[in-house]
């Protein structure tokens, strides 16, 4: 199944347009697009779903431009306009633009969104694909009454309400499920939210939830947020110390400790629906899972991905410097996607890098250059903690709730669990991610969860699964911004990994 949603909510008309550099909008110069109506009068009013005009200078570009293709979008040729009332939020549909004039349709029901969050306790909608069979002919008007397939659906890992599962009355093949947001739902931008059909257990998307529907949501918990939907020109770096232990798939045990850094650098427009696939992190205690052609253990680029021509130039390679092992360079990569990535220090001979090099709690020093600026940033401090049963762990099974407990020696840091498994017949990975608050000492994976994992055949054929717990302090990552960045964050995090057999 494939789901998109939107809540319900009833919006006011105020509307307030941006672009480009003191956008100026005419005084009552938004109108109802057909009559032109001075605001005020009896027929003056703009109704849901309708076309309304926006009258100024410097509100759109200097040629005009017509939308000519479906889907509309919130945004269209650099304009984007929000309609305001109180504390509800909306984007409008732009369909005209012009250095004068704008024609853009007043949403008749908003769209979940960083910016238009939906509440606790409000009926929402959802639009899937794949509920199953419908008791009339699929070449006919779609009849709306309930499925007799049983539903469930999932809310930042609580159960909702469901009010109405089955076809939409609009399109043949469309499924349209309406449920109410449990009260008790984590609030956040993130929120995984799945549907199980019968013993079938949809992919994952997430939502935003506040405390106010319409209002802009928030991740406390993670600074990365903002950056990825505020920021055009970032950076984010990534440095781990990884423990590992490969007791599956081999013949001989293998233990060892990597040290690795991987930066990236983007230029992408600031969006209400922007989602990182690496740093767009759900609340604390949920998980999300997500699933991409090829192996991710191996290279493969996860969905949601930039494009090389988004990436920033930091120069031909980062330097990263400590007191007692000099100068190490982070050279480019394309892979799994465009940026500066190695593995920068090793306990394990083959790989050539010598000897850890992260020099903690003394000077570990991380600079760059380039068209982004000159920059120069020294990561957090984490500490490392117990997974007592990490060696004994050989077998995860789908059809049971597992529970992997470990003792967080940083309290204040949040917690993840990475479990990623890839099949080598399908060439396709699954990957989960789920968040703990701090203190938390333990991680539940439920069946419905861990559905969508390929099974591991036990013999030697590329498929592999690792399990994997970290010590991630996201509160504590530590700013930096250059000449050519409007923002950057330095993340340092301690990881124990361990190989999985799924079954």
């Amino acid at each position: 199944m494939l789901l998109r949603f939107a809540p319900f909510v009833m919006l006011p008309m105020l509307a307030l347009g941006q672009f480009a550099t003191q956008p100026v909008i005419v005084a009552r110069g938004v109108l109802n697009a057909a009559s032109l109506a001075p605001p005020g009068l009896p027929n003056a009013g703009i109704a849901r779903g309708s076309v309304f005009t926006v009258f100024g200078s410097n509100i759109g570009p200097s040629t005009p431009a017509t939308v000519s293709a479906f889907p509309l979008l919130p945004g269209f040729n650099g304009v984007n306009l929000t309609l305001t009332q109180g504390g509800t939020s909306v984007s409008a549909i732009p369909i005209f633009v012009s250095l004068n004039q704008i024609n853009a349709i007043l949403p008749s029901q908003p769209v979940n969104s960083l910016d238009s969050s939906a509440a606790r306790g409000q009926v929402i909608t959802i639009w899937a694909t794949g509920l199953g069979r419908a008791p009339f002919a699929d070449n006919i008007a779609p009849a709306a009454q309930n499925l007799e397939i049983p539903l469930t659906i999932t809310i930042g890992e609580r159960d909702a309400i469901k009010l109405y599962g089955g076809r939409s009355p609009c399109c043949a093949g469309v499924d349209q499920i309406v449920v109410r947001v449990p009260e008790d739902a984590p609030l956040g931008c993130y929120v995984p939210l799945r549907i199980k059909a019968g013993n079938t257990v949809s992919n994952t998307v997430t939502m935003a939830i506040a405390n106010t529907s319409g209002a802009r949501c928030s991740d406390t918990f993670n600074p990365f947020t903002n950056l990825i939907r505020n920021s055009r020109r970032q950076g984010m770096v990534m440095l781990d110390r990884t423990l590992h232990q490969i007791d599956s798939y081999i013949t001989t045990t293998e233990q060892n400790t990597t040290e690795a850094l991987r930066a990236y650098f983007w230029n992408r427009e600031p969006s209400p629906f922007a989602f990182d696939p690496q740093f767009s992190y759900p609340p604390p205690g949920t998980c999300m899972v997500q699933q991409a052609s090829g192996n991710l253990l191996r290279g493969a680029a996860m969905r949601g991905t930039l494009p090389a021509s988004s990436a920033l130039d930091a120069g031909s390679a980062l330097r990263l410097s400590t007191n007692f092992s000099g100068t190490s360079e982070i050279p480019r990569t394309l892979v799994p996607q465009a940026g500066y990535s190695a593995v920068v220090g090793s306990l394990r001979a083959n790989d050539g890098v010598g000897l850890p090099k992260l020099d903690f709690p003394n000077a570990t020093t991380l600079s760059f250059s380039g068209a982004v600026g000159d920059v120069s940033v020294q990561p957090n401090l984490t500490n490392l903690f117990a997974w007592g049963g990490r060696a004994l762990l050989e077998r995860i099974r789908r059809n049971v709730n597992t529970r992997i407990q470990f003792t967080p020696n940083d309290f204040n840091a949040t917690s993840e669990l990475s479990l990623v498994a890839y099949s080598a017949v399908h060439n396709a990975t699954t990957a989960i991610t789920c968040l703990a608050a701090p203190g938390v000492d333990t991680i539940q994976l439920s069946p419905d969860l861990m559905s969508n994992l390929p099974l591991s055949f036990g013999r030697p054929d590329g498929s592999l699964a690792m399990l994997g717990i970290g010590i991630v302090p996201l509160s504590r990552a530590v700013p930096f911004s250059g000449a050519g960045l409007d923002g950057g964050l330095l993340l340092f995090s301690q990881w124990q990994t361990k190989s999985v057999y799924i079954q």
